[in-house]
């Protein structure tokens, strides 16, 4: 299954000193009321409080439990840019804001992060909602103490150690190399008789959403007659950054050779601003919900490991996608067009924060040349297919 932390000894020691320590909850509080057996769900519970990437992959269990309990609402606890991401999707009832700071990606245990007032309301605003199930992919005991807390009468999550014995129904991890979206789909097998079928991860961007897109292109000399080629420089995570230098060299040879209009997303870290190229490259600067619009409206998005691949993946737009820490059969693109560029061979991946190096040297080792040929190759494809 995918993973999302790198286990150490000390963490596993961590781990049992949580679990022996979860019953005292139990005693503490009062247990929720189990879910029956035959008594259908009326509300799910998806615990996504992380990033943009991870709320896009939990997509197709949502899509699943719409197919599978029609009738039920579905709520899921993440960031505000859960319900931006997901606005007109049809996909949830409600999206119950939380900026939980153990997932921040930079100080998330500074001390004056942590807002108990916060924290209790968010508890109290759960237990209102009288959830029936919830679903959490992450491993994470936090989540499964605020599920409990919460008062969700049938908690599923995977059984890894760390307050576990605060589900209901534990599972065991999956195989090593499986994807996420497996891993969110597997979390249904409690439920139903028969597994839930396969899903992409879907988003919906509105017609009005990308015909402003295209003005937008339009107003910045880019047409609708040839290949459109979105560059996004940027990642949350540093590691998983790449050389401003190369990305530069990449992007004029392509802007040179590959008879395609290329154009910059400016992300919030500014990594964009420091890709320095020699041809005048637009560098266009949107909102949430605009930057999905012009993904949707381009034949192909370059980026990085990072939200905007999988809000690609989720519109239906081509990814050529730089790997570097992580591990693509986790987290990976999985489309028919995509592609992967990465250094095969790194006895240290994955890595999640920070490099033990102290430079991420799988992402020094993807060399321009070896990205140039990945999008001419995928923009050669999408044109006959056209």
């Amino acid at each position: 299954m995918a993973q999302t932390r790198t286990i150490t000894r000390r963490k596993r020691a961590a781990f049992r000193i949580i679990d022996a320590g979860t019953p005292i909850v139990s005693l503490l509080t009062r247990r929720p009321r189990r879910l029956g057996a035959d008594e259908p769900p009326r509300t799910f519970l998806i615990v996504e409080p992380w990033g943009i990437g991870d709320v896009v992959l939990a997509t197709p269990v949502m899509q699943a439990i719409r197919r599978n309990f029609p009738a039920a609402r579905i709520l899921l606890l993440s960031k505000e840019y859960g319900r931006t991401l997901l606005a007109n999707s049809g996909l949830v009832d409600d999206v119950i804001v939380a900026d939980l700071p153990w997932t921040a990606f930079t100080d998330k245990y500074r001390p004056n992060r942590y807002d108990i007032g916060a924290l209790t309301g968010l508890l109290a605003r759960l237990r209102s909602e009288r959830i029936d199930v919830s679903l959490d992919a992450r491993r994470d005991f936090r989540s499964n103490l605020i599920t409990y807390l919460g008062g969700a009468r049938r908690r599923i999550g995977f059984d890894f150690g760390g307050a576990t014995r605060l589900l209901t129904d534990a599972l065991p991890s999956g195989e090593q190399n499986e994807h996420k979206v497996t891993d969110w789909l597997q979390l249904l097998e409690p439920l139903l008789r028969t597994p839930s079928e396969p899903s992409a991860p879907r988003l919906v961007s509105t017609e009005e959403e990308r015909l402003a897109a295209r003005k937008t292109l339009r107003a910045h000399g880019i047409g609708m007659d040839k290949p459109i080629i979105a560059v996004h420089a940027g990642a949350s995570q540093v590691v998983r950054r790449w050389h401003a230098d190369r990305f530069a060299s990449v992007v004029d040879t392509l802007a040179e050779t590959s008879g395609a209009q290329l154009f910059m997303i400016r992300d919030p870290e500014g990594h964009a601003d420091t890709v320095r190229t020699r041809n005048n490259i637009p560098r266009l600067q949107f909102s949430l919900r605009e930057m999905m619009a012009v993904i949707a409206e381009s034949s192909a998005l370059l980026c990085s490991d990072s939200g905007p691949m999988h809000i690609a993946g989720a519109l239906g737009t081509p990814v050529t996608a730089l790997f570097g820490p992580q591990v693509r059969a986790w987290y990976g693109p999985r489309g028919q067009s995509d592609r992967v560029v990465s250094v095969t061979e790194m006895p240290c991946r994955p890595c999640f924060d920070a490099c033990i190096y102290g430079s991420a040297i799988c992402m020094e080792g993807i060399t321009a040349a070896a990205v140039v040929d990945a999008v001419t190759s995928q923009i050669a494809e999408i044109s006959l297919a056209v």
